[in-house]
């Protein structure tokens, strides 16, 4: 499975509770999206479009209760997070809900904010499509790409469903 998106990227330390507000656990996906890393950057879910991808640095969404996190985050259009090191609780129940969490210290030291990436997630190979630059990492697991396919699908049914409507 191949994904392309416009990169964002925040620093280090970007705990849960800086991804999204604790009080905002139980808000719709519409407010977390709105909400999401509003602590780090304002303005981020108003730029932030379906497909694309965020850039994190060191202890990615460490802290307690990752679920809202990993929520606000596919809410606000995220289909994929690179970074230098993620906590394992927060990894693994991204996956679970498909968004790859993928660790390459590299990537987030050579890749720009705002450009375009490539990321083959059953090679493990991501490219920087400014400047050809190809990364290695592991690549995701089975169950990883089945959970990412369910949410891409996912996805697409809802955007489907807000241009045409659905009638039944």
């Amino acid at each position: 499975m191949v994904l392309y998106g416009n990169t964002y990227a925040i620093g280090d330390t970007i705990g849960t509770e800086r991804i999204v507000d604790p009080a905002r656990s139980d808000a719709d996906p519409a407010e977390l999206a709105a909400a999401c890393l509003a602590a780090v950057d304002p303005q981020i879910a108003e730029l932030v479009r379906p497909g694309d991808i965020l850039l994190a640095g060191q202890d990615f969404g460490h802290g307690p209760d990752p679920e809202p996190a990993v929520l606000a985050l596919q809410a606000a259009g995220f289909v994929c997070i690179i970074c230098a090191s993620a906590a394992p609780t927060f990894v693994e129940l991204a996956e679970l809900y498909g968004l790859p969490v993928l660790i390459s210290p590299a990537v987030v030291q050579t890749i720009m904010a705002g450009g375009v990436v490539r990321v083959d997630l059953a090679s493990g190979q991501i490219t920087d499509r400014a400047t050809g630059a190809t990364f290695m990492i592991t690549p995701c697991t089975a169950p990883v790409l089945a959970a990412v396919r369910r949410a891409q699908l996912l996805n697409r049914m809802r955007q489907v469903v807000e241009e045409e409507g659905f009638d039944g």
